[in-house]
């Protein structure tokens, strides 16, 4: 799939400080090479009069190797640039002087300099999510150097996150890419020295941008929610507690063969971690049964996570795998403990007095 850059603004929906930023720079870039292709600014001195006045610069088109990634997963963006500037029209401003080598010369290496003038070098790319919420860009540049008319630049990786909770669908990614190109070249000959001219160079700035499109999709049809967790809160120190955790099947297609392995944050301990089901069809719950211990330094008032790690199989494909986190609290030790005690020592304390009121009566 190919994408040719536009100069086009950014649409106003990247609200994020370094995407304004760039909006800016891309703006200040276009205005600049619109006003140079027209005659301003006005040129260096040494640009007035030289002997041609060559039009064209690069052009920068990308190609993306895959526009499909999948929700909750990390992946990589391959880009490639491929440079299909090319040189528009030639003029000739002054013709060298047949009597004066110093000229013919300087005009014969100013020609061969012009033709550098679709390169684009020290080139730059960009990528910014229009959504951060939905796609972390993991590394967002890239500096593929110098690219030469009707060169392709090396395969350009870019590390992305696509969130759990990013719903399937279509999504926008601009790319920016930023170099310099040699705009004009001047040559002076030199009398005492016709074979070492002077050569002066006048570089501008470019910047183009493209939005991509990504499709987000999910792997299965099966999809996976927690409903409840039951007892909601756990006691530190506590063993052999028997934990439930009701999910549902809120996709459109059947898991089959599930396996769902508990996960808990450190503090828990998990003696029976695997809760099979057969199938669970959608719109159907379904409970998982686990047997836990709680650290007795597990920090109380502390929501820990429990990830439930899904293995399954729908209509269409097998070995596919899931994750959802559910959260349990837990409580000091002296809570679920100090009552008891305390009714002990009350207890205690009654018979005490009950034994010595009969000895005093026996008295």
């Amino acid at each position: 799939m190919a994408y040719k850059f536009r100069g086009d603004s950014i649409s106003s929906l990247l609200a994020i400080a370094v995407c304004i930023f760039a909006l800016a720079l891309l703006s200040a870039c276009f205005a600049s090479v619109e006003a140079t292709e027209a005659g301003a600014p006005i040129p260096p001195e040494e640009f007035g009069d030289d002997y041609y006045k060559v039009y064209g610069k690069p052009n920068l088109t990308l190609s993306l190797e895959q526009d499909r990634v999948y929700q909750g997963e990390t992946a990589s963006l391959f880009l490639t640039l491929t440079n299909r500037g090319r040189i528009t029209s030639f003029q000739v401003n002054e013709e060298p002087a047949a009597n004066k080598k110093e000229e013919i010369l300087a005009a014969q290496k100013e020609q061969e300099q012009e033709k550098l003038r679709t390169v684009a070098q020290d080139v730059s790319v960009l990528l910014l999510a229009e959504n951060k919420s939905a796609i972390d860009i993991k590394r967002a540049v890239a500096f593929p150097g110098s690219i030469r008319e009707g060169q392709t630049s090396a395969r350009l990786e870019f590390p992305i996150e696509v969130y759990k909770n990013t719903r399937p669908g279509l999504y926008r990614i601009y790319a920016i890419a930023n170099f310099t190109y040699q705009k004009d070249v001047a040559v002076k000959g030199d009398e005492d020295h016709p074979e070492s001219p002077d050569v002066f160079y006048w570089y501008d700035s470019i910047s183009q941008a493209i939005p991509i499109t990504l499709t987000v999709e999910r792997r299965s049809g099966a999809e996976f929610e927690v409903m409840d967790v039951s007892p909601s809160a756990l006691v530190a120190g506590s063993e052999d507690n028997v934990i439930r955790i009701l999910i549902k099947n809120v996709g459109y297609d059947t898991a089959k063969d599930l396996v769902a392995r508990l996960r808990p944050e450190s503090g828990m301990y998990v003696s029976v971690d695997e809760s099979p089901i057969r199938a669970l069809p959608p719109e159907q719950e379904a409970e998982l049964i686990y047997k836990m211990d709680v650290s007795k330094d597990a920090v109380p008032g502390k929501n820990y996570q429990l990830k439930i790690l899904f293995e399954f199989s729908d209509g269409y494909r097998d070995d596919l795998s899931d994750w959802e986190n559910a959260y349990i609290q837990v409580e000091p030790e002296s809570t679920g403990r100090s009552w008891s005690a305390l009714l002990i020592i009350i207890i205690m304390l009654a018979a005490a007095v009950v034994v010595v009121a009969k000895k005093r009566g026996k008295i």
